[in-house]
């Protein structure tokens, strides 16, 4: 039953993303829908769920948009073990607020490299400013902007957070 609900939660991200997310922009810069989703699935559902989401995520994703699979595997498969990494390092058992920003953040601009690096090798004009100030910056604001109110809705309904060591979340 978790499996099946995860997989509907994936796919209406990704019809989100797709769908809904093109016709609000902040600034010129569209949310990463994927990337919150599974930062929050990792921090309150913990590394397992994600292991599934993320194939699912990637072939809806590749399905729908005109991104190969291989572009869509490299922008996120870092996601998990980098948030490992990030909380192994500080010695953290959970995931708080501050890490999920800062996963955030580094996740977005990551993503955004990821996609930016697909639009100059179709042809895309690689101009750095622009890429730092019109899409990096106000794309990373936007998505940490959306973790935060997606961590406050999750921890007023008082869903527990998980380690992302798979050690640690029992793996």
């Amino acid at each position: 039953m978790r499996a099946a609900l995860l997989v509907l939660l994936i796919l209406a991200t990704v019809l989100a993303q797709v769908a809904i997310a093109p016709f609000f922009p902040l600034a010129g810069v569209v949310v990463e829908l994927p990337v919150v989703v599974l930062l929050l699935l990792a921090i309150f559902a913990g590394p397992g769920a994600v292991m599934v989401g993320l194939p699912v995520l990637v072939l809806f994703l590749g399905f729908s948009t005109n991104v190969e699979y291989e572009w869509l595997v490299l922008a996120y498969l870092p996601l998990l073990p980098c948030a490992a990494w990030i909380q192994r390092q500080r010695a953290i058992p959970q995931t708080p607020y501050a890490l999920a920003l800062v996963m955030a953040v580094g996740a977005a601009v990551w993503t955004r490299l990821v996609f930016a690096t697909v639009a100059i090798t179709s042809g895309a004009s690689p101009d750095l400013g622009s890429l730092v100030t019109s899409i990096l910056l106000p794309g990373a604001a936007f998505d940490a902007a959306l973790l935060s109110v997606g961590y406050f809705l999750c921890r007023q309904v008082r869903l527990p957070t998980h380690s992302l060591n798979l050690e640690e979340a029992e793996f």
